[in-house]
């Protein structure tokens, strides 16, 4: 009976074994996390758009003439040469062979020719216009006839531009300059420097253009007149007695000529006073053409100091 009671234990405490659930396992860990990495492209493939989907050769469409279906062939147009100059001459003369064609028409017509050395054809087309040709038909007029051998007509013609010229531009100073010595009408020695030692003399050349002059008779007469002032450099004038205390006579020129004057020039010598301080100043030159009414002014900058020699 004992061994059957012990045998009776041993089931039930199997049988209890079974009907209990087993003991809780601890949770594993977590995986790590595989970080996602783009294939990297062959070696000389480049990579894929990110932007759009580009087939590959074995997936295009290809049409039987080569190209890809869907798209129209291109081809780049070679570029077209420049007109040669004799093609342009050729082109002018057609235009100016129509009925509309304008004086402007006619005139680069005589232009082109006129470069091509075509000269008596250029003049007769020059000829032909019905007006002057604007600013370029006299100086065209002037060049044909001056190649041409008409002397007398290209001086005419030059006498023209040059009074048009005068009137368009006015009463000027041509030239002013600090001179080391003065012999005539565009012929003068400019000075080394701007140096003038104080006491010492102020040499200038002046040039006037387009003054008038006033017919007398068969005379013409040139009357100029003529200013002198001394600034420092913060523009304040600085009196020269000798400059203010001049006769008339050397402030202007009265001049009567049998035929017009061209060309004219005047030359002055200026004394600067002993007393003046060094540094830079400037001497403002006026002309006045008494005839015209008219007036101009430059400056003529200089530096007072030791002048080495």
């Amino acid at each position: 009976m004992r061994g059957g009671r012990t045998a009776a234990a041993a089931l039930c405490l199997s049988l209890l074994a079974c009907a209990s659930p087993p003991p809780a396992l601890p949770p594993a860990p977590p995986a790590p996390a595989v970080e996602k990495t783009a294939p990297k492209p062959a070696p000389g493939v480049p990579p894929e758009s990110l932007y759009r989907f580009t087939p590959s050769p074995a997936e295009q469409d290809f049409t039987p003439g080569g190209g890809i279906k869907g798209v129209a062939r291109t081809s780049a147009e070679a570029p077209k040469p420049d007109p040669t100059f004799q093609e342009v001459l050729r082109l002018q003369r057609d235009v100016v062979a129509r009925p509309s064609a304008v004086d402007d028409d006619r005139l680069r017509l005589a232009l082109l020719l006129a470069s091509a050395g075509e000269l008596e054809e250029a003049e007769k087309v020059a000829a032909a216009m019905k007006g002057p040709g604007g600013k370029l038909g006299p100086y065209l007029d002037l060049f044909l006839r001056r190649q041409l051998g008409d002397h007398r007509e290209a001086a005419k013609a030059l006498a023209l531009l040059n009074e048009e010229e005068r009137k368009a531009t006015g009463f000027v100073i041509e030239r002013a300059e600090l001179c080391a010595r003065v012999r005539r009408f565009r012929d003068y020695t400019a000075a080394d420097s701007d140096r003038v030692a104080p006491g010492g003399l102020a040499l200038l050349y002046v040039e006037p253009r387009n003054f008038a002059a006033r017919r007398e008779g068969e005379r013409h007469a040139l009357h100029l007149k003529y200013e002198w002032k001394l600034f420092d450099d913060r523009s304040v004038e600085v009196p020269v007695t000798a400059w203010e205390a001049a006769d008339e006579g050397q402030k202007e020129d009265r001049l009567t000529t049998l035929g017009p004057i061209r060309e004219f020039y005047q030359s002055f010598k200026l004394p600067l006073p002993a007393n003046l301080a060094a540094g830079p100043y400037r001497i403002k030159v006026t002309v006045t053409d008494a005839v015209a009414g008219k007036s101009d002014r430059v400056y003529v900058p200089i530096t007072v100091g030791t002048v080495e020699r």
